[in-house]
């Protein structure tokens, strides 16, 4: 892959990630579900995964402030097949928790760059 090729697939993991993170945000936690990976969406209900961000994500407040810290591209995922993911790290602002970093790891499917796995440290 060229550095042409890996700058492009991060400017658009990237840009993914934080519209993921802006339905978290938002409490859409529905529509956050339906940009996750097919794949991986199958391995728990819509109703699952809205509890889990209720319990994991709302806790923390508000997004106050989030920030780019960087990307790496990734070709082996724990628990995943072999494949195109890129990891995307922020360092986040809450109401109730500051400061943050927050992990976004996205693979490239057919329709875009989809979220497969989320992190709060």
């Amino acid at each position: 892959m060229s550095r042409a090729e890996k700058r492009a697939n991060e400017n658009e993991a990237r840009a993914a990630a934080l519209h993921w993170l802006q339905l978290l945000d938002t409490g859409d936690y529905e529509e956050a579900f339906e940009f996750e990976a097919q794949d991986f969406r199958m391995s728990r209900t819509q109703g699952q995964f809205v509890r889990l961000m209720q319990a994991r994500r709302a806790p923390f407040g508000n997004a106050l402030s989030r920030n780019f810290i960087g990307a790496a591209h990734v070709e082996k995922f724990v628990g995943a097949p072999e494949g195109n993911y890129e990891s995307v790290l922020f360092k986040t602002a809450f109401a109730h928790k500051n400061p943050t970093a927050e992990r976004v790891i996205l693979i490239k499917q057919p329709i875009g760059w989809r979220v497969i796995d989320y992190r709060i440290y």
